[in-house]
């Protein structure tokens, strides 16, 4: 595309790729932004774990009860996902805003699940064994880590990520999860643009050895 001193932003997905670009091209970049993404997948699938495991046994019993009949569209199974895990680490509002519940609907599930797999819990697809803690040291460039104080993605994995990346700021938003942009979204904001204008300032720190 022919892009050149530009930032770089990654939600979700999209900050796993930001972080293989920096790793490959941050010659190219002024800024990287990881919004709500660790470093590694195997650490999303244990968090994630936690998390179900905090949830009453009665709902863990509907949900081993579907995945062991391979059965993810069930009413019953949908339901308890959305009340107890996308409502509590996904997006905290409710009604979701438009635009997420559109993305859910049309969401391509056979990218999906080639790549993690249907069930949220365990992923099997092809990027299970991606993890990237040994290489963020490489990441030279101004980044900002974003993640929501509720994530599905542990803060204090990004806060390690804070650290092993020698140019970092991170930004737990209060209140918000893995949808910061939504249910945080004023301290969102305000976070990633201070971001910007600290980098186009030069108050950003050089990179730590």
């Amino acid at each position: 595309m022919g892009l050149d001193d530009f930032y770089l932003y990654g939600q979700n997905w999209g900050g796993m790729l930001g972080i293989e670009y920096a790793l490959r091209y941050q010659r190219h970049l002024k800024g990287l932004i990881i919004s709500n993404m660790t470093a590694s997948i195997p650490s999303y699938v244990a968090y994630v774990n936690e998390l179900r495991m905090r949830l009453p046994l009665e709902v863990i019993g509907v949900l081993e009860r579907h995945e062991a009949a391979g059965d993810y569209n069930a009413p019953e199974y949908v339901e308890a996902m959305m009340k107890h895990l996308y409502l509590k680490h996904i997006c905290r509002l409710d009604p979701w805003p438009e635009p997420l519940s559109r993305g859910f609907r049309h969401m391509n599930s056979q990218v999906y699940n080639t790549m993690q797999v249907p069930n949220e819990f365990k992923v099997t697809g092809n990027f299970s064994d991606w993890d990237r803690w040994e290489d963020l040291h490489r990441i030279r460039v101004p980044t900002l880590l974003l993640v929501g104080e509720h994530d599905e993605m542990r803060p204090t994995d990004i806060r390690r990520m804070g650290e092993l990346t020698p140019r970092s700021r991170v930004v737990e938003l209060r209140g918000g999860s893995h949808c910061s942009y939504y249910d945080a979204q004023e301290p969102y904001f305000e976070s990633l643009i201070r971001f910007v204008k600290d980098v186009e300032a030069g108050r950003f720190p050089v990179a730590r050895k």
